[in-house]
């Protein structure tokens, strides 16, 4: 019964994994069982008609052409799929000709009339692909766990850190990669910035543990990457001269709003708080509607927030 189940999985898996070329040591060791039944797999999916490709050189690598989905059949879902990618090609601060390369061969399956404009819409890439988010994304989808170099915000010097991974996310906010993990016996979740990782290797002799993780614990009602148990019921009370651009969309976190005698519109929101006990996050975009916000609660968040305030004022008053 085993043996069946672990072939089912092969078999599930090894078309979303043969979307780049591998070879059946790379598939052996990642499934943990003998190269003749990785071969004797190849040999079923093709029959059942997997298209299959078996490059010449030695040793052979195994790559499976995806089959043709035209836009026609699903245009929302084209559409839908090249803003994703726009908003990565241009807004992502890291950069990568993967973007675009992926841009230019979905518009090849839109629609003749969208085709045009998307091609004249492409710029050139920014840059290559960072090599330490080809490892990170090598080493998830393969189960390894990763090691890498990591500097942190006012440290003074960078340190090695081991993590199995459990998720990538775009942040919401600055449309950069979070990997999201834990280290080895310790049970917590953690988070990374891609682009303040300097230096990372896969653990090519080492698997990551099957781990039971749910992102939506974690990510549902974040205002960037930051989400959690700890979260803080907030209201905020905005002026009337920017209602339009409130109201007119929900919020992460949002569980009530009215508008009041006077005009001014009330929010009232729950935002995940960081490890530092402060929602750093909305913190953040609260800050940059500067006098067009106030805080209404809690307390402590609105003493937090007027001292802010107070320190940006006494320094304008002393001159740059």
């Amino acid at each position: 019964m085993n043996r069946k189940r672990d072939k089912t999985r092969r078999i599930t898996q090894l078309p979303n994994l043969l979307t780049e070329p591998r070879t059946v040591a790379e598939l052996a060791t990642y499934f943990g069982c003998q190269h003749q039944e990785i071969q004797r797999d190849l040999r079923d999916l093709r029959s059942h008609g997997l298209d299959i490709q078996k490059s010449q050189g030695r040793p052979p690598l195994y790559h499976c052409l995806p089959q043709e989905k035209t836009a026609q059949t699903a245009p929302v879902r084209a559409v839908i799929t090249h803003a994703m990618l726009r908003l990565l090609h241009h807004h992502a601060p890291t950069p990568s000709r993967i973007y675009h390369q992926a841009l230019t061969e979905l518009a090849d399956q839109l629609p003749e009339r969208l085709r045009s404009v998307s091609s004249l819409a492409l710029t050139a890439p920014s840059g290559d692909t960072p090599r330490v988010l080809e490892t990170i994304a090598a080493a998830w989808c393969w189960g390894q766990p990763v090691r890498f170099l990591y500097k942190k915000p006012n440290t003074p010097a960078p340190t090695w850190n081991t993590l199995h991974i459990l998720f990538m996310e775009i942040s919401r906010s600055n449309h950069d990669w979070y990997i999201i993990g834990r280290r080895p016996n310790d049970s917590s979740t953690r988070t990374f910035l891609l682009s303040r990782m300097l230096d990372a290797e896969r653990l090519t002799d080492q698997t990551s543990p099957e781990q039971f993780y749910d992102p939506r614990q974690d990510l549902d009602g974040a205002w960037g990457i930051i989400g959690g148990v700890e979260r803080c019921r907030i209201e905020l009370r905005f002026h009337p001269d920017v209602h339009d651009w409130i109201a007119d969309r929900q919020w992460p976190g949002q569980r009530a709003s009215h508008r009041d005698e006077a005009g001014y519109y009330h929010l009232i929101l729950e935002a995940p708080l960081h490890r530092n006990g402060v929602p750093v996050e909305i913190l953040t975009w609260i800050r940059g509607w500067a006098h067009n916000v106030d805080v209404v609660s809690p307390p402590w968040l609105r003493a937090r927030w007027l001292a802010e305030a107070q320190t940006l004022l006494e320094r304008s008053r002393s001159g740059p």
